[in-house]
């Protein structure tokens, strides 16, 4: 049975801890607040309260329980604030460190597509990146140090844009109007394929992987985002007429299944199941 531990039990990594859970493993895991954390717990999880300051604020003995595991897994959300950012590329670093001090064997960092920024055609995992957020830019100097780290395995998984329940994209562009590149496509990756996606990596017995998540159909975005508004009652947003016909970018997340087998379960946003 292989020990697992997700620091930041939020959106994703709350139900990934459940899902692991029913599948066997040995699950602990990290909340911010002790409101969260009472929600884990009741839910079946080993949490414990962590803040990163960046320095790691918990309980010595939840924090030496959190680093006894053969897999970490982070899941937190980079800032898009300089300040916060430089917060966050310091606590993962601390992490990670303090993993590597504790003979944690391989790590699980959950980045975004952000580290590619703005272009056009198909971006794979070899393409540039070149982010132009904030947050995109530390994300892409914590993959460079994660890489270059001795004695450890790191898979990363640059998540295209999440959806799935209490994230409906319906509300993303609700009512806005004058919207731009409208003919471009979608990037979106459902909830339970990113869940699906690590738990194969899980079931790999060396690390070391870069994938990209993306569901392989790419609708545009004057076609989709009025569709989902529609689905949800909400004013429809309007896109500005434009005589550019570029998909804009357009991210695949193909490499996974060529390398690992993966099969995404929900290939369209349009179709996707969302609460």
């Amino acid at each position: 049975m292989k020990k697992v531990s997700i620091v930041g039990l939020g959106w994703l990594g709350m139900p990934l801890a459940l899902s692991l859970i029913s599948r066997g493993y040995q699950v602990a895991g990290s909340k911010t607040t002790q409101d969260g954390l009472d929600a884990a717990r009741m839910s079946g999880v080993n949490a414990c309260q962590l803040v990163m300051t960046p320095t790691p604020e918990c309980d010595d003995e939840d924090w030496q329980q959190l680093l006894d595991c053969d897999v970490l897994i982070i899941t937190l959300p980079a800032r898009r604030e300089p300040e916060q950012a430089e917060i966050y590329r310091q606590s993962v670093q601390i992490l990670v460190d303090s993993a590597l001090s504790q003979h944690v064997s391989r790590v699980i960092f959950i980045s975004s597509t952000s580290v590619y920024g703005k272009g056009e055609g198909e971006v794979s995992e070899d393409s540039s990146r070149t982010p132009q957020r904030v947050s995109g830019k530390v994300l892409v100097e914590l993959e460079n140090w994660l890489h270059d780290l001795p004695n450890i395995q790191v898979d990363i998984l640059r998540l295209a844009g999440l959806i799935g329940p209490d994230r409906h994209p319906g509300r993303f562009l609700s009512g806005k109007q004058g919207l731009p590149d409208g003919n471009c496509g979608v990037n979106l990756v459902h909830q339970e394929d990113v869940i699906a996606a690590i738990q194969l990596l899980l079931a790999q017995t060396q690390g070391g992987y870069i994938y990209n998540l993306c569901a392989p159909v790419h609708p545009r975005k004057r076609d989709y985002y009025p569709l989902m508004a529609k689905k949800l009652g909400l004013a429809a947003p309007e896109f500005a007429p434009t005589d550019n016909d570029s998909r804009g970018r357009i991210i695949s997340g193909q490499r996974i299944c060529c390398e690992l087998g993966f099969e995404y379960r929900f290939c369209d946003p349009q179709l996707m199941p969302i609460l």
